[in-house]
């Protein structure tokens, strides 16, 4: 999205000021969808669906090759609103997984590997220098990803519903650990919204960012792909480890007063992170297979979206380590979570 916004600007489809709303519009896109489905009672995306959120997707892109000004905002908020029911086919898949943390782990993984490979294509071959030609190699490969989704389509199981007695006692677990899904992304991604910027700031001057993310990414996905294959067998021990490098790799970026110490912290943050959102996911599906699937992408996007905000505002008060240092701690509270919630099971008569 920061590269494809430098195009936009280059091109002068949309004012310098203007040209990031297009990730506000896209982000909104999102939210609706992720929390629209689970408010309309769908539990899961029919292959219908499915192929509707594809086409709708695809259509979108492809028309924006050709708008500017209001009518690309309109158009990105339509493509957001495709991705996020293309996420929520995702989540509630890998919710009804038997192996739920390896299910979440393996989605995870191969989304960090082709957004790798995908981001090096792109710039290899010059697309970011236009955003016409950024949207025809976007077409394809979004054609070519979701096309063979298609194929390998497999409508996920509906979980069973809960007996009244059961769901009321299921109600506070499922909204205590969506809410910790949400501290964590309030955090996470609000860091990242502004690292950059703030490490630019500070006089470090970073070269070939995109091929340095890409690389992030797909060490991160390697790394899952590695945990899928030795899962841990203990929620709470499999928590802490990542939320301790999230935080390490937070801390870095943070104090960083150099190029290649933000990229450490960066790799260190990527790899924590991605691990520790697949295993917390498997963990709050754990708690309420019924319920807690269709809501996490929401939760997800939810935190995502104010994160930004909030860390922007500190920025304004002049006080932007503030919100450094919830991002560290953010990382430590599914742990936490995991942790107060044993000993409360430990507590309970027989």
């Amino acid at each position: 999205m920061p590269l494809l916004v430098v195009a936009l600007v280059a091109e002068s489809r949309l004012p310098f000021a203007q040209a990031g709303l297009i990730a506000s519009a896209y982000m909104v896109g999102q939210m609706v969808a992720t929390l629209g489905l689970p408010a309309l009672k769908f539990a899961r995306l029919k292959r219908s669906h499915a192929m509707a959120a594809v086409g709708i997707l695809l259509a979108s892109v492809l028309v924006s090759a050709r708008l500017s000004s209001q009518a690309m905002l309109a158009c990105w908020f339509v493509v957001g609103a495709a991705c996020g029911a293309l996420q929520f086919l995702g989540a509630t898949t890998a919710a009804a997984a038997a192996n739920r943390q390896s299910a979440f782990a393996l989605r995870l993984a191969v989304t960090l590997i082709i957004s790798g490979f995908a981001i090096v294509a792109v710039q290899l071959t010059g697309g970011f220098g236009g955003y016409a030609f950024l949207m025809v190699q976007l077409g394809i490969v979004f054609l070519t990803i979701t096309g063979a989704g298609l194929v390998l389509y497999r409508a996920p199981a509906v979980p069973p519903a809960l007996a009244p007695t059961a769901r009321q006692a299921a109600r506070p677990n499922r909204l205590l650990g969506l809410a910790v899904i949400f501290l964590l992304f309030v955090g996470q991604p609000g860091f990242w919204a502004y690292a950059v910027q703030n490490v630019q700031q500070r006089g470090v001057v970073l070269e070939h960012l995109a091929y340095a993310i890409a690389f992030c990414k797909s060490a991160a996905g390697f790394v899952l792909l590695v945990s899928v294959m030795r899962p841990s067998n203990k929620t709470r021990d499999g928590l802490f480890f990542p939320g301790l490098v999230v935080a390490m790799g937070v801390l870095g970026m943070a104090t960083a007063n150099g190029a290649v110490s933000f990229l450490l912290g960066l790799l260190l943050w990527e790899l924590g992170l991605n691990v520790l959102s697949a295993r917390l996911q498997a963990a709050v599906v754990q708690d309420n297979p019924a319920t807690a699937g269709p809501w996490l992408t929401g939760a997800v996007f939810l935190g995502a979206a104010a994160g930004p905000l909030l860390h922007g505002l500190a920025i304004q008060a002049q006080v932007p380590l503030v919100f450094a240092a919830y991002a560290c701690l953010s990382a430590l509270i599914p742990f936490a979570w995991v942790y107060l919630r044993g000993q409360m099971a430990l507590a309970k008569p027989l």
